[in-house]
């Protein structure tokens, strides 16, 4: 079965909520409509929920019964199912017995408790190996999405959270494969993410954030051989800077940060401006201090 065929079902009984988990035969059966009509248009009503975020659809079967039920998303919003984030009332209850077996025998595949929680005990994480590069983003195994903001190192990464903008020094970060113990990895039953082993909170506010001494403290130096390569290099900044300004998805305050961090960095933000002063050398004084700090290691 794959997630999502699966309809998360609450029935509403005079204020008592019950959380069950149906496939759509099941569910046919349990709102028992009758007429062919209402009962087709409840199921587009329900294929509407297919994609949507938080979308459910609701019928009235009978005098203070309503069932609310959408498609499942993914693996995320089913645990949020389960743990009640949809339930009008703490007071709720998941009834396993009124679910369908198949949705039962997926829980168990994928290492989800009918509380929503992910079992570490009964589960098998294999690392992959995998090139962090700036601008990327991944999932973890606790709901969050992040950008990488800079790679200092292969395994050590500032990020970003995607939903709150904070920053983050990722330390020793892998990306896994998690799937339970007892059975072969399949497409089902497979989750990947990205895991550190120690974090550092930076807050959320980039242009007061220290990202040399960081690269100096857990990063490895960048190999730049000449001019031409540090050029290069700047360009794939400022054009970073410049996306992350401009994507939606990135908090508006972070936005906004990035402008300000373009501007400290190259003295302008236009990209004819950046350009020209590129090409007449007055960016050229940062590879001639590297130049000089090399010097001074060797």
């Amino acid at each position: 079965m794959d997630l999502k065929d699966m309809i998360l079902v609450t029935e509403n009984d005079r204020g008592t909520e019950t959380n069950m988990l149906m496939a759509l035969d099941d569910y046919k059966s349990f709102i028992a409509i009758d007429d062919m009509s209402e009962l087709a248009e409840n199921l587009l009503q329900l294929g509407r929920t297919l994609g949507e975020a938080d979308n459910f659809t609701e019928y009235y079967r009978a005098a203070n019964v309503t069932v609310s039920a959408r498609f499942c998303l993914d693996d995320i919003q089913l645990g949020h199912f389960l743990q009640g984030f949809y339930n009008d009332s703490k007071e709720f209850r998941f009834d396993k017995e009124a679910s369908s077996s198949e949705c039962v025998a997926k829980l168990k595949e994928i290492g989800m408790t009918d509380k929503g929680w992910v079992d570490d005990f009964n589960l098998h994480y294999e690392s992959v190996d995998r090139l962090f590069e700036r601008g990327q983003t991944f999932h973890n195994f606790n709901d969050h999405d992040y950008m990488v903001i800079e790679a200092l190192s292969p395994r050590n990464l500032v990020v970003m959270d995607m939903k709150s903008g904070s920053l983050t020094i990722a330390l020793g970060a892998t990306e896994y494969k998690r799937y339970p113990k007892d059975g072969k990895p399949t497409k089902d039953n497979t989750t990947i993410g990205v895991s550190w082993e120690h974090g550092i909170y930076l807050g959320s506010t980039l242009s007061t954030t220290n990202f040399k001494a960081y690269k100096r403290e857990y990063g490895t130096p960048e190999k730049i051989e000449d001019i031409y390569d540090y050029r290069a290099k700047l360009k794939q900044k400022f054009y970073f800077y410049q996306d992350m300004s401009k994507d939606d998805d990135v908090p508006k305050k972070l936005q906004n940060d990035f402008l300000h961090q373009m501007y400290e960095d190259f003295g302008t933000i236009e990209e004819d401006c950046f350009y020209d002063r590129l090409e007449d050398g007055k960016y050229d004084e940062g590879f001639k201090e590297r130049q000089v700090k090399e010097e001074k290691c060797r």
